[in-house]
């Protein structure tokens, strides 16, 4: 039953990364819901490697893990941007990382202040989005969906719609009976976005 309570989370929250979407998703995992959360991580890693998904455990309080997961190459090829370093190098981060080193350096950061800005570089949100949040300070955003929009709301509302159908379709699939790692090996042959 736990399994399938995780299952459900990761389909629910982290879909677009599942899917080859989205270079990573953060998601809150109840500790009294799901008890064997680390376990759990460590197992669904086992299964889910084979597909370029890896699920890493980057703050953990009292009550929650804060998980993310994503995909290995697709964030490496992002975070090595020219852009996405800069962003990162004036957070502390070293223009030689490489994605382990950069989020452990995440990982210590989460553990003193919960949602460092530069948190939206490794989720992939649009640097003009990141950007804008840094300097409105959070405020003044033109749509909130997925992410606080600055600039493309016509681009990010296309996008969240994307990922909506993907959670969607993930969802239902779970409710079928079929699981995570059946799903997205499955997904390499259908297009759904």
């Amino acid at each position: 039953m736990t399994s399938s309570r995780f299952e459900n989370i990761l389909a629910t929250f982290c879909s677009p990364a599942l899917m080859g979407k989205k270079v990573s998703n953060l998601v809150s995992v109840s500790k009294e819901e799901v008890p064997e959360v680390s376990t759990l991580v460590n197992s669904y890693n086992q299964k889910l490697n084979r597909h370029d998904i890896k699920i890493k455990k980057v703050c953990e309080c009292g009550e929650r893990i804060l998980l993310l997961v994503y995909r290995e190459e697709l964030l490496r090829n992002h975070l090595l941007t020219s852009e996405i370093r800069e962003i990162l190098m004036n957070y502390g981060y070293s223009k030689s990382n490489t994605t382990d080193e950069d989020l452990e350096i995440l990982s210590r950061k989460m553990q003193k202040i919960k949602f460092p800005h530069e948190i939206g570089v490794f989720l992939g949100y649009p640097l003009s989005d990141v950007q804008g949040f840094i300097e409105n300070k959070g405020r003044n955003y033109k749509y909130c969906g997925y992410w606080k929009v600055y600039k493309d709301t016509q681009e990010a509302q296309k996008i969240f719609s994307m990922y909506d159908d993907l959670k969607n379709f993930m969802v239902s699939e779970l409710d079928y009976g079929r699981n995570l790692d059946n799903i997205i090996g499955q997904f390499q042959n259908i297009n759904i976005a």
